[in-house]
């Protein structure tokens, strides 16, 4: 015997679920914000050591 799939409870049971999840991003948007801005001056800050390394070693090799 197959059941037929409720359609409604499955949508209330979707919002029902992301509800509280949109609440907690939304309540922690400005440190979200704040943790990516310093991650990537981080790895722009690493990029930069980098190609400064691989320039002062091809320079030493001349």
């Amino acid at each position: 015997m197959r059941h037929s799939f409720d359609y409604d409870y499955i949508l209330k049971a979707i919002v029902g679920v992301a509800s509280p999840i949109v609440g907690v991003i939304t309540s922690l948007q400005e440190q979200i914000e704040w943790t990516l801005r310093v991650s990537s001056l981080a790895v722009g800050l690493l990029v930069g050591l980098m190609s400064l390394v691989g320039m002062i070693r091809k320079f030493r090799r001349r």
